[in-house]
């Protein structure tokens, strides 16, 4: 997803917690970019909202689904091992999207340079892996 195509607030309003979101719409988030990163390689930022918004349910927060699926990747960056334990056929495991929709979670705002992800990735990974 490119920023022109995200809502001109998606960082700002970010700023603080993110809001826990639901785990059956982080799936559905993560198997869309997770296909269209197989179709298009190295082409995962160029999603369109419009495509998230269609497979979110009705009323959910589209921004701190993406958000969340976002930080994800980032994981599947840093420790993509662990990560990959953790999908099947491309699928993402039920405990991880559980964990991952409501785990404490910062906000990241444009022109900030962070040294690490917004949340606890040790705990995160724990809690997880204590679920499995």
């Amino acid at each position: 997803m490119t920023p022109s195509e995200l809502p001109p607030d998606l960082w700002e309003s970010q700023e603080g917690d993110v809001p826990a979101v639901s785990p059956d719409d982080l799936k559905k988030v993560w198997q869309v970019s997770a296909e269209f990163e197989a179709r298009n390689p190295g082409q995962s930022g160029a999603i369109g909202n419009t495509v998230y918004k269609s497979v979110r349910s009705p009323g959910a927060d589209v921004v701190s689904v993406w958000y969340r699926a976002s930080m994800l990747r980032v994981l599947k960056q840093m420790i993509p091992e662990q990560v990959a334990k953790w999908t099947h056929d491309g699928q993402l495991d039920d405990v991880v999207s559980e964990v991952l929709a409501a785990f404490p979670m910062k906000g990241m705002l444009t022109g900030m340079v962070y040294e690490e992800p917004p949340f606890d990735v040790e705990e995160f990974v724990r809690q997880v892996g204590a679920r499995i």
